[in-house]
């Protein structure tokens, strides 16, 4: 067993290190487009590469399907892809929630780009088209970036994550995933997605916190339903977010990108904060016992 054990471990080192090299390849061909032409079609190809990198590992060391992770188990799974796909954008609101009650003059729903673009006049008028679209975005702009998330989560939690287990401990494969992946966006972090082009550094430093706050939250939900699907679906409701953003909906001032109200900030983000640390105790109580067949 112990000569089996290597043979796998150095499969793995092979299989990490042929995945890194294809998405490094990937992000230096797609961020270079993206910093010449910053379109966001760009960015939805490039959304797409981890899953593309972890086929190509796949390929060339032979591996086939084994341990795809993309059985999505609906019977035992379904409340977590319910709760991820309703839950995600309720949390992201009540962290901006907690901002405006801190930073209540940034409060100015008629001043902000979405009563703008509507030609809304009256609060009442407005809170009323609100409660009319928000449901309906919630329910359906995750189901516009399923396919993207799918290429993300096929490569991070549906391959590096898994074959980082053969090295570490769940905790720290978790952990050193969400870092990476936060790392991942460093180009199109500084090209201002995100955070803006001010403070360039702080942006990437800001996204490799945020990716490694939901990284642990995705990670527990990995291993919690066995399957990437509902990472998926977390990941998709929270990026379907950028089309009703909290800060387009109820802000007319300047948003400060590092504190909120977007989830991306310290305090608009500081609900997902929170299930992080729980999601991260909880891996770590639990250990290897959790780790998907």
């Amino acid at each position: 067993m112990g000569t089996e054990g290597n043979v796998i471990r150095n499969q793995n080192k092979r299989r990490i290190m042929i995945f890194s090299i294809f998405t490094l390849i990937f992000l230096g061909l797609l961020g270079t487009a993206y910093i010449r032409s910053r379109e966001d079609n760009v960015l939805l190809l490039l959304m797409l590469t981890p899953g593309l990198s972890a086929l190509a590992a796949r390929l060339i060391t032979k591996e086939g399907t084994k341990d795809l992770f993309l059985r999505p188990y609906f019977r035992k799974n379904g409340k977590w892809y319910l709760a991820a796909w309703i839950l995600t954008p309720l949390f992201a609101f009540m962290g901006a929630a907690i901002y405006f009650f801190i930073f209540q003059e940034d409060f100015q729903p008629l001043s902000s780009l979405c009563a703008r673009e509507e030609g809304i006049k009256t609060t009442m008028d407005y809170f009323r088209y609100l409660g009319t679209m928000l449901p309906l975005a919630v329910l359906v702009n995750p189901l516009m970036g399923l396919v993207q998330c799918l290429g993300e989560e096929a490569g991070w939690r549906g391959y590096l994550l898994p074959k980082l287990l053969e090295f570490m401990k769940p905790w720290k494969a978790v952990l050193l995933t969400g870092v990476i992946w936060g790392l991942w966006h460093a180009p199109v972090i500084a090209c201002g997605f995100n955070y803006g082009t001010a403070h360039p550094i702080a942006g990437i430093f800001a996204m490799v916190v945020f990716s490694t706050v939901l990284g642990c939250i995705q990670g527990w939900l990995f291993f919690k339903t066995g399957s990437i699907w509902s990472c998926v679906v977390f990941h998709a409701a929270l990026n379907g977010m950028d089309l009703f953003s909290p800060s387009a909906l109820f802000m007319g001032a300047q948003v400060n990108p590092f504190l909120g109200p977007d989830p991306t900030g310290i305090l608009g983000g500081i609900i997902f904060a929170g299930l992080a640390a729980a999601a991260f105790w909880d891996i770590c109580r639990k250990g290897s016992e959790q780790i998907p067949a």
